[in-house]
């Protein structure tokens, strides 16, 4: 008798919280969303995206209907993949630098011969061997550096050398750093090598960094973006002007560290690639239009002037178009847009030693929309033949491919874990 009156009791209290639910979202969406992360936080996943397929009737169930044809890992369409999660148990949500403990787990990797390389956004290095990844019994080890920082933005290993974005905060200002280290897994130790402190910003986003070789000088290239849409208007003058080193990609000379302006025009690259000498890179864009950008010398891609997407301010009204198009306004035009955003990231190359099927193509990672893309760029580099959305579920800040071990690692910072993609033979 008891046991029955706890469960109606129960049964009761659960639909009164589901219904408590539905009136935040739809009376007080920001409560909402408040409400929804204090539960993701604390209960497990197949709890609460149970509430979530409830509470959001409406919208999953179209979300089934119009799932046609789409398969789930470790099915893709003509690949079969094993799909594995490693929480990494040094990565704390309270450490982050955000403003509170629902918030994201944001780190980069790379690989250095037979190791992988964890850094967080609070300035943590960590590396392990790649084939004891999935080995847990087998810990990650820490090296011991002289950063101080709570914003990394990149790391890029070339070598023996590693090289680190990251941001120094003086009288409630940010500037932008690069930094560079030989590589000991003991102890590192950073050499500043070029610097944005002329221009006090109050964010920074961007700082991606790839390396590349023209006519045999070494150039390190590093994406800037800063203060984005801080103004009503959205407006940001720093990538058109000449006198900024915001919203740029900046070419520095690897040998004495002289710089150029390499490209202008850019909002937010979060994903840079160098393959076979050209340049590639992903970009967020204002509401629509994320970018895939062939990038060349000289070039200018556009922001704030052209764009595919739309101001945050008037994204509802079809009427106004204050953004230009890129080719009839002199900018170079993107091979792709995506309408709508998917919070773009990284960018990466497959080759044929992970399967026949995925030769040649780019991975490109998401934040937002939480899928994994795999494209493929016409062999002219003008647009795009294909591409292939498989599903995640978390966001994808970073990724590298591993040939030597055929897997693909990506770093995802909902749940702070290595996630890795092999082939099923």
């Amino acid at each position: 008798m008891i046991k029955k009156i706890t469960i109606i009791l129960s049964s009761i209290l659960f639909l009164i919280f589901l219904s408590y639910l539905i009136y935040l979202k739809n009376e007080k969406p920001k409560d909402y969303l408040r409400a929804f992360n204090l539960i993701e936080y604390v209960t497990p996943q197949i709890f609460h995206s149970t509430i979530k397929m409830w509470v959001d009737n409406k919208t999953n169930n179209n979300r089934i209907q119009n799932d046609y044809n789409k398969v789930f890992l470790p099915e893709t369409q003509y690949v079969k993949l094993d799909f594995k999660k490693i929480p990494l148990s040094f990565l704390k949500k309270s450490d982050v630098g955000y403003a509170n403990v629902f918030s994201k787990k944001p780190f980069y990797i790379d690989i250095y011969k037979k190791y992988l390389f964890v850094m967080s956004k609070n300035n943590n290095l960590y590396y392990k061997l790649i084939n004891e990844l999935y080995d847990e019994s087998k810990k990650f080890k820490k090296i011991n550096l002289n950063i101080k920082t709570n914003e990394i933005k990149d790391i890029y290993i070339d070598q023996n050398h590693i090289y680190v974005s990251y941001v120094k905060i003086y009288n409630n200002c940010k500037y932008l750093y690069l930094a560079k280290a030989k590589i000991n897994l003991e102890n590192l130790i950073f050499q500043d090598i070029f610097d944005i402190k002329d221009e006090c910003m109050g964010s920074i986003s961007a700082g991606r960094i790839q390396k590349i070789t023209k006519k045999n000088i070494t150039y390190i290239l590093l994406a800037t973006s800063a203060d984005s849409l801080k103004n009503d208007d959205e407006k940001d003058s720093k990538p058109q002007s000449e006198k900024s080193l915001y919203g740029k990609i900046i070419a520095i000379n690897d040998r004495d560290y002289s710089f150029k302006i390499y490209t202008k025009g850019h909002r937010n690259i979060l994903g840079l690639t160098v393959t076979n000498n050209t340049i590639l890179a992903t970009e967020n864009g204002p509401f629509g239009g994320d970018e895939i950008n062939i990038i060349s010398e000289n070039k200018n891609y556009g922001w704030d002037i052209a764009s595919t997407g739309k101001k945050y301010r008037n994204r509802n009204n079809s009427n106004i178009n204050e953004y230009l198009d890129h080719t009839s306004s002199g900018f170079e035009e993107p091979i792709f847009s995506f309408i709508p955003s998917l919070g773009i990231s990284e960018i990466i190359k497959i080759d044929d030693k992970f399967h026949n099927d995925w030769n040649g193509n780019f991975l490109i990672g998401t934040l937002n929309n939480r899928h994994l893309f795999r494209v493929k760029i016409n062999i002219l580099l003008k647009k795009i033949d294909y591409f292939e959305e498989i599903y995640i579920g978390e966001r994808i800040r970073d990724l590298k491919y591993s040939r030597d071990n055929s897997i693909i690692i990506m770093a995802l910072e909902d749940s702070g874990s290595i996630g890795i993609l092999k082939k099923i033979n």
